[in-house]
């Protein structure tokens, strides 16, 4: 493929009598009208001209890439092409690549890249998720492997048991970025300052499988919050002391200030807002306003106090659009015409799943109540 693309960019320059360089590989229109140019400017345009041909980048991108990448020549770049490509990458892949890091098409694809994709085979990786993973990260291909990758896959390892646990969670965070810090001064303080409090290895690796970003945090800022988090109550041995170490860590005091104080707004108490948080960290996990509009629907609309919704703190992490209002809508129509009983759990209705909420509320009543589905799919509201 590269022969006959090269073929195309190879550069011919030929003289006329009055000694006029002629570019007549130059193909794309914003090139041809180039003469008279010096040395670099020509091996600009080379290197802009085979970014686009040969790599694939549009116009604009090739110029923006140019600047950070000189070629004299097509060998280089055409080995490292052609090892990408026998290597599965497809076109859009590549091109991904070199616009993310362009010095690429420099280096030794048989010394310093070869060996990387290797080492990630070797340990369990399969084939279309190591492209994946380096299209999305080739910053990984300019670390060293002995210094950088190894040591630091090796220290996940250790927390995390296998090859395929670590994989897992650096390919379901994105996490690729673990990869090229420095873990003995990063990661390994966080990793004492939890067993420091208790916290046993199965939720540390839990922090790293689940929430791994949490781990890169300031040292004394990640003291207080995991300090917080036990005085609040949790029980470092449980899941939901990383549920709430995860969420309370990935905002800022001002945030979370600001967010209690919507609760607040609406009369709860701090003994009720630490209830709720406790039942379900997640309460604090969306916006200011999807909270309070949330809390307007329930206690406004539907007078329900704190202590009947902290019983309920799953509904919190429910969109309000697309399922809490709906199907209360469809309840409060049930229940003006007597369908349903009054004491039915508001709590239960809204968790379960589409087709067990379908079959008890709306296939059982349709042919009583017409336009049922329509309330349901959130078409009519009732009032």
């Amino acid at each position: 493929m590269f022969g006959f693309l090269r073929r195309r960019l190879c550069i011919n320059v030929a003289r006329r009598r009055d000694s006029t360089p002629i570019l007549r590989y130059l193909q794309n229109p914003f090139l041809k009208s180039i003469s008279h140019i010096s040395n670099s400017e020509k091996d600009s345009s080379f290197t802009v001209s085979y970014l686009v041909n040969i790599c694939g980048l549009s116009s604009e991108k090739a110029l923006s890439v140019a600047k950070k990448v000189h070629l004299e020549d097509e060998k280089k770049p055409d080995s490292v092409l052609k090892f990408f490509e026998t290597h599965g990458f497809s076109k859009t892949q590549i091109a991904k690549v070199i616009t993310k890091r362009p010095l690429l098409l420099l280096a030794d694809p048989v010394k310093s890249i070869e060996p990387k994709v290797q080492f990630f085979r070797q340990v369990g990786v399969s084939g279309p998720n190591i492209t994946k993973l380096l299209t999305s990260d080739p910053a990984i291909l300019t670390r060293s492997l002995e210094k950088q990758i190894t040591p630091s896959w090796n220290f996940l390892k250790t927390l995390l048991h296998t090859d395929n646990n670590v994989a897992l969670a650096i390919h379901r965070n994105s996490a690729s970025w673990i990869l090229q810090f420095n873990v003995l001064r990063t990661l390994a303080p966080k990793i004492d300052i939890l067993r420091d409090h208790g916290v046993p290895e199965s939720n540390i690796s839990k922090m790293i499988m689940w929430c791994p970003g949490r781990l890169t945090q300031n040292n004394d800022r990640f003291t207080e919050i995991v300090k917080e988090i036990c005085e609040m109550g949790f029980d470092p041995s449980s899941t939901m002391f990383v549920k709430a170490l995860n969420i309370k860590s990935g905002m800022s005091t001002a945030t979370w200030d600001a967010k209690l104080g919507v609760y607040k707004s609406f009369g709860w108490s701090d003994d009720e807002i630490l209830c709720l948080f406790r039942r379900s960290p997640n309460c604090v996990s969306t916006s200011e306003e999807d909270i309070k509009a949330k809390l307007d629907f329930f206690m406004n609309k539907l007078n329900l106090k704190p202590s009947v919704l902290s019983r309920n703190p799953v509904i919190f992490s429910l969109s309000l659009e697309n399922r809490i209002v709906p199907r209360i809508s469809l309840i409060q129509v049930l229940l003006s015409k007597g369908l349903v009983r009054k004491n039915i759990s508001l709590g239960s209705a809204l968790l379960m799943t589409d087709v067990k909420f379908r079959d008890k509320f709306v296939t059982r009543y349709k042919h009583e109540i017409t336009d049922l589905t329509s309330v349901f799919q959130g078409k009519i509201v009732s009032r």
